[in-house]
């Protein structure tokens, strides 16, 4: 089979930059949200991230698609050895893309990560407040009217005081 057209193949990878580049403001606008505790914009943000994610997912099906009806391996090995195809000129631009589509594909998973650090602090932060106000834990310590700790034995909940 002969190797797809050079247009085909940059096409292919301006679609799925212009995807990542989606992906990566709706995380930066959920970091944003998060950080500024705006639940109405993380409620918004949530589906635009879903939405972001799912076309993201499929301009990575249609690279395996192309990849696979070209018969090629549908794997970074099988880019590699189709764009081993081109002349070097070539060569040496779509691997500078594919660096690129690389490079900001490990940068939406590590900011995805660090909303999820903040998201799990703000979870393990409202449990908490929540244990308080609930007389459910002892740490922090909770405190008598003469200053004394008490635990949850001598503690009582919100609605009971």
């Amino acid at each position: 089979m002969p190797v797809p057209k050079l247009c085909e193949l940059n096409a292919l990878f301006t679609r799925e930059q212009s995807t990542l580049n989606t992906l990566q403001v709706v995380l930066e606008e959920e970091s944003s949200a998060l950080l500024n505790r705006d639940m109405l914009a993380i409620d918004g943000i949530a589906q635009k991230k879903v939405t972001a994610l799912h076309a993201y997912q499929e301009q990575v099906n249609a690279r395996l698609s192309f990849l696979l009806s070209h018969d090629f391996e549908g794997s970074e090995a099988g880019l590699c050895s189709l764009i081993s195809q081109y002349d070097e000129q070539e060569q040496t631009e779509l691997n500078e893309q594919w660096q690129l589509l690389k490079l900001g594909f490990e940068g939406v998973i590590a900011q995805n990560e660090q909303n999820g650090i903040v998201i799990y602090h703000s979870q393990l932060r409202n449990r908490n407040l929540l244990n308080i106000l609930h007389g459910c834990k002892n740490e922090p310590n909770l405190y008598n009217g003469s200053g004394a700790a008490k635990g949850r034995i001598h503690s009582q909940s919100l609605g009971e005081a």
